[in-house]
């Protein structure tokens, strides 16, 4: 790993301990903690996926930090109530474009810096979340909770992307 990688992968978990989510972000991971905690076999994996995806969302603002990126949120999408009427179209409008997003990750498209600090950040929630689970779960098990976490980090990321896109 680059010592670059290193360091936004620091920044981004040391972001992730404040409140680094805009408002429309953090009712998004709202509610994905409450759907992951209710649809997975193990509640836990709601705030897995809340973790994952804030350190995700979090190197994506260390980025726009270091490329002296301003985010202009849309007026207002910042301050809208949690029962905002349009919620429900900016979330469908956010979701394709972090899809998108998320696709040219995985074809390894962007800064090979910020691929590796993905990479890190992932294998951090990894060993944080999953590693006293080891010798419960067989090889493929546990290959699917390391693809569960490494797709909310990507997740977290690609949202903050479409987010600032849009």
């Amino acid at each position: 790993m680059t010592e670059e990688a290193e360091s936004l992968a620091f920044r981004a978990r040391a972001l992730a301990q404040a409140h680094p989510l805009s408002s429309m972000a953090s009712r998004y991971v709202r509610s994905i903690t409450d759907e992951e905690g209710r649809s997975q076999p193990m509640p836990e994996a709601g705030l897995w996926a809340m973790a994952a995806f804030t350190n995700g969302y979090c190197l994506r603002r260390v980025e726009e930090e270091e490329a002296g990126i301003v985010a202009n949120l849309p007026a207002g999408a910042d301050d809208a109530p949690n029962d905002a009427p349009n919620d429900a179209v900016v979330s469908e409008v956010l979701e394709a474009r972090a899809t998108a997003a998320a696709a040219e990750l995985r074809t390894g498209e962007g800064r090979e810096g910020v691929v590796e600090a993905l990479d890190l950040i992932v294998a951090s929630e990894v060993k944080r979340r999953l590693n006293r689970w080891r010798e419960e779960v067989d090889d493929r098990a546990w290959a699917e909770l390391g693809e569960y976490i490494t797709w909310w980090v990507v997740k977290g990321y690609a949202l903050r992307v479409a987010e600032v896109a849009a």
